[in-house]
């Protein structure tokens, strides 16, 4: 009978404020709490191959995102030019006012805001209950894949939320607001074709249920031909690829996905779906797309994640809503069940704040890669963990062997295995005969590398061989982190 009085009615509650409240909170508390432990590097990785596109593209003085610079190259070992999309002109442009590594953070901010409130929009077309769509909206921004999209900077948020301003357009009826969506389909398609199949995808699934839009769907699938095929974009981008992908793992942040989703918000969705199974008609060209980005997972990677989690968003949302109108006989446990849903949402989105709080990298990082950007010479190359390639190229300003860049018309397989190679070999004239040919010149090694992401005991391959002392010299070791120069080989 407690639990009956103090049961909070969601049709009364303004969920768009909580909503709101919480964008700010999951978008900011990251950044703010590094900075607070006086750590002020972007989090993660990737965010340092933006910025150091966007910084070759002010040095090339190149404005026109439809006319990108070519042939600037990379400091990778495999011949490599810059990556250039939409995205690194934002920065750029970002950059007029702020700067550039404050624009690295501010702009998804701004991106993951924006997003939402054009989801918001959107949803207004299909969900005529406020409290429902609130809540679909509140279930997107919980989202560990929505906090990373919109806290890291990557170019995925810019083409979602490009994508979603052109569908709020392409739903208009004014030949304005259509012209706008081929403006804004236009401009995504420079990203990559993965990115215009999906604007394809969506609108097809949007014309089969709005017959009258399906003219409108046949002139932008026209328009995106021509851009893609006229940019050359590659099919596919992945800037934190992982050569030994685990796609169930990375699927559920709860099991470590770094843009995963929390398990009670698939339960939810999966719930939601089911429940509604017999009204299929009304979303199945949806769920259909669903499908085929989840498949999409085995080709390109997690990032197809941060497309599907507006429809995760909306399954779990009416997962969600199906669970709190269903008429209980025991109103105690479906006052538990909701609890229980809502505390497991709530937990999953704190731990993964707790976790991109601590993300890599930290100050004792950033201070061993300047002292070997300092120290370093410019034309050899450093060999470390392929997680930390963006890091060494950018702060050091060093060629690296391998990063995490992964593209359909880039391949690093075959490095990732000379990097490996490297680092378990126990034979020292083998490993010197790899660090000759490839011109390795340092070795950075990272506390993660020797607890196991690289090396699981002390004398494990690389670390055994490091004891020779007419071959390597440790040069740097301060708070975990060793830089060792190769010393004896024909390297120079």
């Amino acid at each position: 009978m407690v639990v009956e009085e103090i049961r909070i009615d969601l049709k009364k509650r303004n969920l768009f404020v909580f909503a709101v409240i919480a964008l700010f909170i999951v978008l900011t508390l990251p950044t703010f709490l590094r900075f607070y432990s006086g750590n002020d590097s972007l989090i993660g990785s990737e965010p340092y191959y933006h910025f150091r596109a966007a910084k070759e593209l002010l040095n090339e003085g190149a404005l026109n995102l439809f006319a990108p610079p070519r042939d600037v190259q990379d400091l990778s070992y495999s011949p490599r030019s810059f990556f250039f999309n939409p995205y690194h002109y934002l920065l750029v442009y970002a950059s007029k006012i702020v700067a550039l590594q404050t624009a690295s953070r501010i702009v998804p901010f701004l991106l993951g805001l924006v997003s939402v409130l054009l989801f918001n929009l959107i949803l207004r077309r299909f969900v005529d209950d406020k409290y429902k769509r609130h809540l679909m909206l509140l279930l997107l921004i919980l989202n560990p894949v929505f906090i990373y999209t919109f806290t890291v900077s990557n170019p995925n948020s810019a083409a979602i939320a490009l994508t979603l301003l052109g569908l709020y357009f392409f739903m208009q009826d004014s030949k304005y607001s259509f012209a706008l969506s081929a403006l804004c389909f236009a401009v995504v398609s420079l990203f990559s074709i993965f990115n215009t199949l999906i604007v394809i995808s969506l609108l097809l699934a949007y014309a089969l249920t709005k017959k009258k839009a399906q003219n409108r769907f046949i002139i932008i699938v026209l328009v995106l031909a021509f851009f893609s095929f006229a940019g050359r974009a590659a099919f596919f981008y992945n800037y934190s690829y992982a050569p030994d992908i685990n796609v169930f793992g990375n699927f559920l942040s709860d099991l470590g996905g770094l843009l995963g989703f929390g398990v009670f918000s698939i339960v939810l969705a999966v719930y939601g779906v089911s429940s509604n199974w017999k009204s299929k008609s009304d979303f199945i060209y949806f769920f259909i797309l669903s499908v085929l980005l989840m498949v999409s997972l085995f080709f390109i990677g997690n990032i197809a994640n941060m497309y599907l989690m507006f429809m995760v968003a909306v399954a779990a949302g009416i997962g969600f809503v199906r669970l709190y109108e269903l008429k209980w006989n025991v109103i105690t446990v479906k006052n538990l069940t909701i609890l229980i849903l809502i505390c497991g949402i709530l937990f999953s989105t704190t731990s993964y704040l707790t976790r991109m709080t601590d993300m890599h990298p930290d100050r004792a990082a950033l201070e061993s890669l300047d002292w070997l950007g300092d120290n370093a010479f410019k034309n050899e190359f450093v060999l470390s963990h392929y997680d930390d390639g963006y890091l060494i190229s950018t702060v050091a300003r060093t060629p690296v062997i391998t990063d995490s860049l992964a593209a359909s018309d880039y391949d690093q397989e075959f490095l990732y295995k000379v990097q490996d190679s490297m680092f378990y070999g126990r034979k020292l004239e083998q490993t010197k005969q790899l660090f000759d040919i490839y011109k390795v010149k340092y070795v950075y090694v990272t506390p993660e590398m020797k607890d196991g992401l690289v090396w699981s005991r002390s004398n494990e391959g690389l670390l055994f061989l490091f004891t020779s002392k007419s071959t390597f010299k440790k040069v740097y070791d301060k708070d975990g982190y060793e830089i060792w120069e190769v010393l004896n080989t024909t390297v120079s």
